[in-house]
């Protein structure tokens, strides 16, 4: 699938409170090896970048090891090795992931997303407008800071929309 095409089917799920308030980038720079990075962009700001070359020089893999692949992949980040107010540690995730994971989240289930291994997926899961707000509001309190962070998000944008 194209990833102009993905990305349309992605973010057409988000939930009503944050669309048009975060999208989802990909790009390849063809003059460098085919590299590629995706990043996420809230309210014109980019929170999440996430790199090939970061995923290979820091992980020495470009796959996480909760992603379905038959390549080299590599370990997830433990708990005790993450930076203190960082979405993601260095190469934590590659672009390959990222795609990978907005591919897999339109062939199950909001729920099933949350319920993931993947940190992306449950971040994907956080965000579809299929989740109700008791569910989102409970995976603030996940263990992987980027999916706390976009449950948050979105809890505050439900709470925003409420006012209004």
């Amino acid at each position: 699938m194209q990833w102009s095409k993905l990305k349309k089917r992605v973010e057409d799920n988000f939930a009503d409170s944050i669309k048009g308030r975060i999208e989802i980038f990909t790009t390849a720079y063809r003059r460098q090896d085919e590299i590629a990075r995706s990043w996420v962009v809230i309210d014109g700001e980019q929170e999440v970048s996430l790199t090939d070359c970061d995923s290979w020089w820091e992980q020495g893999a470009y796959f996480h090891e909760f992603t379905t692949t038959d390549c080299l992949t590599h370990k997830a980040v433990n708990d005790s090795e993450r930076m203190e107010g960082n979405l993601h540690e260095a190469g934590e995730f590659s672009s390959y992931d990222f795609k990978i994971m907005c591919f897999e989240s339109l062939s199950i289930s909001a729920h099933d997303c949350i319920k993931s291994e993947h940190p992306l997926l449950r971040v994907i899961g956080v965000l579809h407008r299929k989740l109700g707000k008791a569910k989102v509001k409970g995976m603030q309190k996940d263990s992987h800071p980027m999916v706390a962070y976009f449950a948050k998000f979105r809890t505050q944008a439900e709470a925003a929309n409420k006012k209004i």
